[in-house]
């Protein structure tokens, strides 16, 4: 469910140096596309291959834990299709930790740099970038793996890595269905899956030892207050509302920070005393506390995007994020957002945040208490 609501029109664009960063980029990039595909003139494409031929499968993602969360449904129905075939992921080492004891994974390998391992090249009949937008890094990647069927969504002549021609990767188009898209060119077919990841009964455990050393007794609502943009961060104030009102309800609200995020978690804090800090968590740790809690509750961020991938209900606040492309998805998930005419603007940088400053602790909290009394009544 997405909520949004029109508010006045906010005022004129102050960061004239971004926009001409921006109109720099979009003209680099329409300079690289011919420049690529002028090198790719002459290369035979392939056909996609039947389920027979493959047993080893390569798939890429250079990005962060939101994006390979949502990148979770993919490699499910990857393995349905090609059910004998080894999959191999090639991630940043936190993003490839959500994938540790995911079913449809036969091994993990840390990406550190900008190469491929050695060891890995001419090892793989089939490589798949997931990358969703015009980046190379992952396509280089794959091309380097000399998989004789290499495919991957094409951007700004990013297609020439690639030996099968892949779908247009559509700003417009949330990252699951541009996977579906990509699937569905390998000839995948079937009903989709959605995102989904996995906790062990021992970490959930651990889990539910780590909140009871807080007090933290039933509903439990997770708070992640951070996120990689200072543009996509609802204000500490709000979380401190948030945390007090809903701590009155008879909610334990626990509060998570991630690496570089300590002294937000402080400043939320120092504001409430209902907030319960956990301290800095590694990516399993926190994926086990999220498992153990009713609800989560955060900004358009990675740790949502994992919440919803473990079927915890979520709440979160967006707002300069596109939710055609990166709203959660699957299970219950509430989204506050305002309708402004310059939102979505995708920047990491704003000069006045309205799309945030004009949401209120109300609604965020109203969404939260909803969902939490659905699932105790069903709980019952």
């Amino acid at each position: 469910m997405t909520a949004s609501r029109r508010t006045p029109t906010p005022p004129p664009d102050a960061m004239f140096g971004d926009r001409c960063r921006r109109l720099a980029r979009a003209a680099w990039l329409a300079a690289r596309a011919p420049m690529l595909r002028l090198r790719g003139l002459g290369r035979r494409q392939a056909t996609p291959p039947v389920p027979t031929l493959v047993s080893r499968i390569l798939a890429v993602r250079t990005d962060r834990i939101g994006d390979m969360a949502l990148t979770s449904a993919a490699l499910a129905d990857l393995k349905r299709h090609f059910t004998h075939a080894r999959i191999t992921v090639l991630a940043p080492p936190a993003p490839l930790a959500l994938l540790e004891h995911h079913p449809a994974v036969d091994r993990l390998v840390p990406l550190t740099g900008t190469r491929l391992p050695p060891e890995m090249a001419g090892r793989f009949d089939l490589a798949i970038d997931f990358t969703p937008d015009e980046r190379l890094l992952g396509a280089r990647l794959v091309a380097a793996s000399r998989a004789p069927w290499r495919i991957g969504l094409a951007r700004a002549g990013r297609e020439i890595h690639f030996t099968l021609p892949g779908p247009q990767a559509r700003a417009d188009r949330h990252l699951v269905d541009l996977h579906r898209d990509l699937l569905a060119a390998l000839g995948v077919a079937g009903t989709p899956g959605e995102p989904a990841l996995v906790v062990t009964p021992p970490e959930r455990s651990a889990a539910l030892a780590r909140v009871a050393a807080f007090g933290a007794g039933s509903p439990r609502v997770l708070i992640h207050p951070g996120a990689h943009e200072e543009s996509q961060r609802w204000a500490p104030e709000r979380w401190a509302e948030t945390i007090a009102r809903l701590t009155e309800r008879g909610a334990a609200c626990l509060v998570a920070a991630g690496p570089g995020e300590e002294a937000l978690a402080r400043r939320i804090a120092d504001l409430t005393p209902d907030a319960l800090v956990l301290g800095t968590l590694g990516v399993r740790e926190l994926m086990a506390v999220m498992a153990v809690c009713d609800l989560f509750v955060g900004n358009n961020s990675g740790p949502l995007h994992v919440a919803a991938a473990l079927g915890v209900p979520t709440v979160s606040v967006m707002g300069p994020t596109d939710p055609r492309r990166f709203a959660p998805r699957g299970g219950a998930n509430s989204v506050l957002r305002l309708d402004l005419a310059c939102s979505p603007c995708q920047r990491g940088r704003c000069w006045h945040h309205t799309c945030l400053r004009g949401i209120d602790a109300d609604p965020v909290i109203a969404a939260a208490v909803a969902i939490l009394e659905g699932s105790l009544a069903r709980a019952a």
